[in-house]
């Protein structure tokens, strides 16, 4: 019988050391084997923070999503469920929706797809298909184009879950989940691509890009609810799931209508409020203590005072941890700082970005105190005009509190109180983004027909999270370029499902002195007007 009175220590090792032969191309049976020989079974904070360890380690969040199904494969059968409360099966919550879905899903994979793939490939290979042929190739094709809605279900994944979880520290397992998210997208398209295809491809192409969408759909169900929605029940809010179901539909359901309401109920609180630490919490806690008591580590000359007398604004399911030094170890670096248990070179809040994310191999470029060149030689030009072609000097940006406590945004080029600003970004003909000078997103805009979903989940969170792993280099060298001046706008144009095409413009934004502020995201729908042609006057 596997032994199971290891220390958490021992057991942390033992995983990451499975996963470091798989992921050197060690035999899977051989790690089965270790595995089943030390563990009678697992828990899912074990597994997470053992690919935590990894990727903190070095190890690119690309390479851990390619062998992510092999670790389930590992692990499966012996991961212990988590203890989430019964209310998330209640019709509506956000969870019983994903739950929901799933199974539709599942049914739409092993019901219809996979039995019409089945009858098609057994069908004749005549040169001209018969009308048998045909109805069953038709029926794939529909078949995969509802499939191809499971676009909806991650993105409500990403979009709502995925940013709550970073408040939380748990960054490893959304960076791993969305690449595999993407691959599915692609096969599913792939897939689609083929059977609309004339004439039809060899009947093996079909089958394979069908089978590895149905592969990797099924495992992503199993992750999302054996590994995913236990995780984030042990740690989310009743406010948490409140949010995520109030913007839900705005990005909208998989193969199912819009759910029923769902509103956290005072039962709901009061079980929340008598919910005991999470055992996920406590066992990623407890690794990180035991091995800081290894290492003999003195963590004692890190600590120090917050140099603000400002209260830190601490969330209320952090509070508890704070004479606790198990849990402040396992917290991320922001938090811990706003909880004044880390010193930095620069307060928390300078540097928000490279804090949440510790699993961002490269660190952003220090801070330019000189004026960009490029903003020096608007400055110069403008100077040296003769003084009557000169813009004349405007009053600087400020805010005017009239009677009533009527705010005016006194601007230079015009004054707007706060029910026009509200209502001039809520009509904009482009989706607009502000990601601020730590690279934290701050506010975006809506006008009811945004291009990229954007929920209120993402606010605070780094703007490198809110993006595919495959991506995430290539924003952080626009920002990084950003904030040392190298370049002031970066534009990329995209075809959008095959329907739209979309301009995409990044802004390195600046006040009068040059110093830089944040980042501005444009995005806009060209379809329409790339056909304009002559003029329409007024």
């Amino acid at each position: 019988m596997p032994e199971i009175e290891h220390n958490s220590v021992y057991r942390q090792k033992k995983i990451v050391e499975i996963l470091k032969m798989l992921h050197e191309g060690g035999s899977f049976d051989e790690a089965k084997r270790i595995f089943d020989s030390t563990f009678s079974s697992v828990d899912v904070s074990e597994i997470t923070s053992a690919e935590r360890e990894l990727i903190g380690s070095g190890l690119n969040p690309m390479e851990i999503q390619r062998l992510c199904n092999v670790h389930a494969a590992v692990f499966k059968g012996a991961i212990n469920p988590g203890s989430g409360d019964s209310v998330e099966e209640v019709p509506g919550h956000p969870v019983a929706v994903i739950k929901l879905e799933n199974t539709v899903i599942t049914s739409l994979l092993d019901d219809e797809l996979l039995p019409v793939l089945k009858k098609w490939q057994q069908s004749s290979n005549d040169a001209t298909p018969s009308a048998q042929d045909q109805s069953y190739l038709q029926r794939m094709k529909t078949a995969l184009s509802d499939l191809l809605t499971i676009d909806k279900h991650y993105q409500r994944k990403e979009n709502l879950i995925f940013p709550i979880m970073d408040r939380y520290g748990i960054t490893a397992p959304p960076k791993v989940m969305w690449g595999v998210d993407d691959d599915i997208r692609g096969w599913i398209k792939d897939a689609l691509r083929l059977v609309n295809t004339e004439p039809t491809p060899p009947k093996y192409d079909i089958e394979a890009a069908i089978e590895k969408a149905r592969k990797d759909i099924e495992e992503m169900i199993f992750k999302e609810e054996q590994i995913l929605l236990p995780m984030v029940s042990e740690v989310f809010t009743p406010d948490d799931w409140a949010l995520i179901q109030s913007e839900s539909a705005d990005i909208g359901y998989t193969l199912i209508p819009e759910p029923l309401p769902w509103q956290p109920s005072e039962r709901d609180y009061a079980e929340a409020a008598k919910r005991k630490p999470s055992k996920m919490a406590q066992e990623l806690n407890a690794m990180a203590q035991s091995m800081a008591d290894e290492q003999d580590l003195a963590n004692k000359q890190h600590i120090a005072e917050p140099e603000s007398d400002a209260a830190p604004v601490i969330p209320d399911d952090l509070k508890a941890k704070k004479d606790d030094p198990a849990a402040i170890n396992a917290l991320p670096l922001h938090l811990r700082a706003e909880m004044g248990q880390v010193q930095a070179e620069q307060p928390a809040k300078e540097d928000a970005r490279a804090q949440i994310n510790v699993n961002i191999s490269k660190q952003p470029a220090a801070k330019e105190k000189e004026m960009p060149e490029f903003v020096k030689q608007m400055l110069a030009d403008e100077a040296a005009k003769p003084a009557s072609k000169r813009r004349p000097r405007i009053t600087e940006s400020h805010l005017e509190i009239g009677a009533e406590n009527h705010a005016t945004i006194v601007m230079p080029t015009g004054d707007l109180d706060l029910n026009q600003l509200t209502g001039l970004f809520s009509v904009l003909p482009v989706d607009v983004t502000f990601v601020d000078a730590n690279d934290i997103v701050r506010w975006f805009s809506d006008n009811g027909e945004r291009i990229f979903p954007r929920t209120r989940a993402v606010i605070g969170r780094a703007v490198v999270n809110c993006h595919p792993p495959k991506s995430m280099d290539k924003v952080q060298k626009i920002l990084d370029d950003f904030r040392s001046g190298a370049q002031d706008h970066a534009d990329f144009w995209i075809d959008l499902h095959g329907t739209k095409k979309v301009y995409i413009r990044y802004f390195a934004v600046h006040d009068t002195k040059g110093t830089y502020l944040g980042c501005l995201e444009v995005s806009q729908d060209i379809t329409e007007i790339q056909k304009l042609d002559g003029e329409k006057r007024l």
